[in-house]
């Protein structure tokens, strides 16, 4: 499956680039508040990082991380 690089804008991950499977729309990383995840949604907009066109994710708010399997997340490295 084919993979894209997306740009996080906002909240604990602003700033951050990762890659997703093609056709992802809405990311939950860990965030830096403790028990909260952050929420990052696809908005048709397009950056470019690294040389390369990237996706744009915004920050769309924050949930609990409670009763959420761990291989749910997604880990964006830190740039």
């Amino acid at each position: 499956m084919a993979e894209e690089i997306v740009l996080l804008e906002g909240g604990s991950r602003d700033g951050e680039s990762t890659v997703v499977q093609e056709g992802v729309r809405r990311i939950l990383a860990a965030s830096d508040a403790p028990g909260l995840l952050e929420v990052y949604e696809a908005d048709g907009r397009t950056a470019t990082v690294g040389g390369a066109e990237a996706l744009v994710f915004i920050h769309a708010g924050q949930l609990p991380a409670e009763g959420m399997a761990p291989e749910m997340l997604h880990a964006p490295p830190h740039r």
